[in-house]
């Protein structure tokens, strides 16, 4: 007769054995959560290849987000739909491309209007929290402040009443409290951070003696003190019923070209230095941690992935981006040709470009203005091999007219869908503000020095 505690033994394993045949049969496409809690941090102006996820070995600048990104998944092919602050987190907030939520104006108007998201656009978190979940944003303001809309869905929303750039360390605090402080059902908060914005402003790596040096220096320097605040908010954060998504609206120009006459700067041009960002997803028991995925995706996909996960219904929602979910848990094919696309600098709603892996094209024709982007010296098309030609130094539109030809459809074709779900939508309201509201000036996007004075401190 087996005793009592042979028996329980026996019993356990056989208990494990049927839940793993269990688990085997189940459909790898029901993993699911319908109360996990939501987490989005989002580090302004920051370069996927300054990420050590990424590969970047030249200084240990992230080393908080590289350990919480090893226990997910991360895409080593994530970009942006534009190069600067407003268009680029109005899509990642609406899964729309900027000529469809209207934030694709050229960056002046933004001093005396903005557009007004359409009623018809659902933002993440009204659909989060329609679905039952408590909401905060914590953000460093200008940009991302309510004069846009991007209050639109949250409970509380925090923006710094003077725009510092240096708000990590409060905004951490503040997050911290909040979440600590909702514990009866699930919520959503979305975190965004100024600190390895221009000016860079904390000491730490030192580069060498070139300009090119010591900018990727003190950008390194901002972003290591970010990650190291951050990690104080991954430490509170409950893993087992929580996603997190760590991701930038845009990158950095770094010395990689001088255009405009800024060699360190965003927002003004559309090669990769600007789209390039990191789109790392972190949610133990629903996506495995199996490391960097291939392929190319958009900060649009963010908000259709994060409704799969929690089971949460999109019929009736207008949603441009792609469902990531059977990608990041292994049971859907990673999309090869996959094309992605971006426009809405600073030069506005006339330049685009359409990106596959092995190409890419850049409409880009001149913008008259009195404005620092508008002196920028780009040709009016442009074509990039990007397997030969990674850092998009040589033109070759009038070697390849195959190519070219090819990338024209498929940038035709998606502005025509954008153009017809704009319609579709409704007239731009555009609403009078006041730049005080914007902050874009205090973040160096507008710039009221007379043109005079200005040739003449760049002549210094």
């Amino acid at each position: 007769m087996m005793n009592g505690t042979r028996w329980i033994t026996t019993a356990g394993i056989m208990i494990a054995l049927l839940t793993m045949i269990s688990m085997s049969r189940a459909d790898p496409r029901d993993r699911i959560d319908l109360h996990r809690n939501v987490v989005i941090i989002l580090v302004d102006t920051l370069r996927a290849d300054h990420v050590g996820l990424n590969g970047y070995k030249e200084r240990p600048t992230t080393p908080s987000i590289d350990l919480m990104g090893r226990r997910g998944r991360w895409f080593v092919g994530a970009w942006a739909t534009a190069p600067w602050t407003v268009p680029s987190i109005m899509s990642l907030m609406t899964s729309m491309h900027p000529d469809v939520h209207g934030f694709n104006l050229e960056g002046h108007l933004y001093a005396s209007v903005v557009p007004r998201l359409s009623p018809s656009i659902h933002t993440l978190a009204e659909v989060l929290r329609s679905n039952g979940y408590r909401t905060l944003a914590v953000t460093g303001g200008g940009g991302v402040g309510r004069v846009y809309g991007f209050d639109r869905g949250f409970d509380r929303f925090f923006q710094p009443e003077t725009l510092t750039g240096e708000d990590v360390a409060s905004g951490v605090d503040l997050a911290l409290e909040w979440v600590q402080s909702v514990d009866t059902q699930p919520f959503f908060l979305f975190f965004h951070t100024y600190e390895v914005h221009l000016p860079n402003t904390h000491s730490g790596f030192t580069g060498g003696t070139s300009a090119s040096e010591q900018a990727a220096a003190a950008y390194d320097s901002d972003l290591v003190f970010a990650d190291r605040h951050l990690g104080r908010l991954f430490d509170k954060l409950n893993l087992d019923d929580t996603l997190i998504i760590i991701t930038a609206d845009h990158g950095e120009n770094l010395h990689d070209r001088i255009l405009g006459e800024r060699p360190v700067e965003h927002g003004h041009h559309l090669h990769d230095e600007l789209l390039h960002v990191p789109l790392i997803f972190i949610a133990p028991g629903l996506i495995p941690p199996l490391g960097a995925i291939p392929g190319q995706v958009q900060p649009t996909d963010v908000m259709p992935t994060i409704l799969s996960l929690t089971g949460i219904n999109t019929t009736g929602l207008q949603l441009q981006g792609k469902d990531l979910r059977g990608i990041l848990q292994g049971w859907s094919p990673i999309p090869s040709a996959r094309p992605v696309f971006a426009g809405a600098p600073l030069q506005g709603p006339l330049w685009h470009c359409v990106r596959t892996p092995g190409a890419k094209l850049m409409v880009t024709p001149h913008v008259d203005g009195a404005n620092w982007w508008n002196r920028i010296n780009q040709p009016a098309e442009a074509l990039y091999l990007l397997g030969s030609d990674p850092d998009e130094s040589n033109n070759v539109l009038t070697v390849e007219p195959k190519v070219v030809t090819g990338l024209d459809a498929i940038l035709k074709r998606h502005l025509a869908t954008d153009a017809a779900l704009r319609r579709n939508l409704g007239p731009v309201v555009l609403v009078p503000v006041d730049n005080d509201e914007s902050n874009l000036e205090a973040l160096g996007y507008i710039d009221r020095t007379p043109p005079e004075q200005q040739a003449s401190m760049e002549g210094h």
